[in-house]
């Protein structure tokens, strides 16, 4: 129960992280983008409750802190969250570079997402504005994948001992 309640905090600190740190760091052009490697991990290792709560409240705040149309990282958050699942039920997901490779191949999935809202909303074709900003942005998220997948995993068994340490019996 004191997941749900804590999430929402450590999601928005993770955003602020990402969007005021690494956008500072990297100046706004190829940051990684930690919420979608939150996404993916989620998408590996929690459960659907857990992962899909935890995709759809980065979604909700992504949109809430960018400037994109409403809804659209809750829609692509929860898109890469059930492919992320599916493939998990076929795949081992545990080999670093399996798990750069799909991130890499999430994060271009977002990018081709948002070419295609622009054209489908605007009418505008942005695909060879964004073709190396987009490839060299998901290939720098792709190489913080394995660093933050570590990360993620020794965060949540620090969040787990506690029901790790109590015995079956009470």
């Amino acid at each position: 129960m004191i997941y749900y309640l804590l999430m929402p905090v450590f999601s928005l600190l993770l955003l602020a992280i990402q969007i005021g740190g690494f956008d500072t760091l990297f100046f706004g052009k190829i940051a990684p983008e930690i919420s979608l490697i939150l996404v993916v991990y989620a998408g590996f290792f929690m459960s659907v409750m857990r992962g899909g709560t935890l995709s759809a409240f980065l979604g909700f705040f992504m949109d809430s802190m960018t400037g994109v149309e409403p809804g659209f990282f809750l829609l692509s958050y929860a898109l890469v969250f059930l492919l992320c699942k599916m493939v998990a039920v076929k795949v081992y997901a545990g080999g670093s570079l399996f798990a750069m490779g799909f991130t890499f191949m999430c994060a271009l999935l977002e990018k081709l997402l948002i070419v295609l809202m622009y054209k489908a909303l605007y009418g505008m074709n942005v695909f060879s504005d964004m073709v190396t900003i987009s490839l060299m942005q998901a290939a720098m998220t792709a190489l913080f994948t394995p660093a933050f997948f570590a990360l993620f995993i020794r965060l949540e068994v620090l969040l787990n001992v506690r029901k790790s340490r109590l015995p079956d019996r009470l």
